[in-house]
């Protein structure tokens, strides 16, 4: 709230805001109610505010324990803020940090992200393969009505990091979603995808919200027309950070992606991997879009045809770092939408 008002700038000049999140949280679902019409308030007495959102489910992945959630309370933090397994394992046996972490996971006051609902995350792959398919609260019940904390601590002690899980902790209402689409105090742009490697993929939220409003326009039940979508993941946002981008204009340069709309389907919410060689091999969560690119063009120059990157990747420069307020004066000549089409 205080730093939406801050965006009015009262007694100096008005400051341009955009703040995370918007989000349907499962943990408060009236949060969300109030964040368009706060940031209508705050824009039409002079302030220059925007929500940002994810317009995709955000589900997240773990290995064990080792995932941000867990920061929102004293006993998470505990845990993940020891990174030798031998003394995380002694601090999950003991006893009397089982009990904080079960107050702590029944706590149903004060701001938090996590629903803390272990019936509500699947357990996705694990040693002992009795348990995968299940959530820990079902884990809890099967062994005779254990605690689901306990079903989970349990669980991390005797598989660590190979105990791989998932839950979705906001944006699973698909009617909240459409509202929020159309809002004009929020922005598309939230993922934090690049910042947790093992937890998270969004790169293709912007292909999959088109997916949503085709699929919904032909279900009769428009939302968003394509090109008001097309717009809000590309000219709005190049308009609310000022920065020469985001339309297609004779004499702009040519940075264009070329989609097709056929190969909008289920691939886009599959899960993949691919390792990280300067991580030592880490194995990155990421998004496929097999068929759904025909093309990516930087300063006209074509860097992937057909989902498949081109010669001119890692061995031409392509682009250049975009300044707020400038229109583009590139170090060489680079071909414009005019040129290319």
């Amino acid at each position: 709230m205080s730093q939406a008002l801050q965006s009015l700038g009262i007694g100096r000049p008005t400051l341009r805001t955009s703040l995370l999140s918007a989000a349907d949280i499962k943990a408060n679902p009236q949060a969300v109610r109030i964040m368009g019409p706060l940031a209508g308030f705050v824009n039409r007495f002079g302030g220059d505010f925007r929500w940002q959102h994810l317009p995709v489910p955000f589900e997240v992945y773990a290995d064990g324990i080792d995932l941000v959630i867990f920061e929102e309370f004293g006993s998470g933090a505990a845990a993940l803020h020891l990174r030798d397994d031998v003394a995380r394992d002694s601090l999950i046996r003991d006893e009397g940090y089982r009990r904080r972490f079960r107050k702590d996971y029944e706590k149903r006051y004060g701001p938090r992200v996590w629903h803390r609902d272990l019936f509500d995350a699947e357990i996705v792959a694990c040693p002992d393969a009795s348990v995968v398919g299940k959530s820990f609260g079902e884990v809890g019940r099967d062994r005779g009505g254990l605690h689901p904390v306990d079903a989970f601590l349990d669980l991390v002690v005797d598989h660590g990091r190979d105990l791989r899980w998932r839950t979705t902790i906001s944006n699973h209402r698909p009617e909240i979603l459409r509202q929020m689409a159309r809002e004009p105090g929020i922005q598309m742009g939230f993922s934090d995808a690049g910042a947790h490697l093992r937890n998270m993929a969004f790169y293709n939220f912007g292909l999959r919200l088109l997916r949503h409003v085709r699929d919904e326009h032909r279900a009769g039940r428009e939302f968003l027309t394509v090109e008001q979508a097309v717009h809000r993941l590309t000219g709005e946002l190049a308009d609310f950070y000022d920065i020469d981008a985001g339309h297609l204009r004779v004499g702009d340069r040519a940075d264009l992606v070329v989609v097709n709309p056929a190969a909008l389907d289920e691939r886009l919410e599959e899960y993949h991997e691919s390792p990280v060689e300067a991580f030592g091999g880490l194995p990155r969560m990421v998004n496929r879009n097999d068929g759904a690119i025909d093309a990516v063009l930087v300063g006209g120059e074509t860097v992937v045809r057909d989902g498949v990157p081109t010669d001119v990747v890692g061995a031409e420069r392509t682009g250049h770092f975009l300044r707020a307020g400038r229109r583009t004066h590139a170090a060489r000549p680079v071909r414009t939408v005019a040129d290319v089409v």
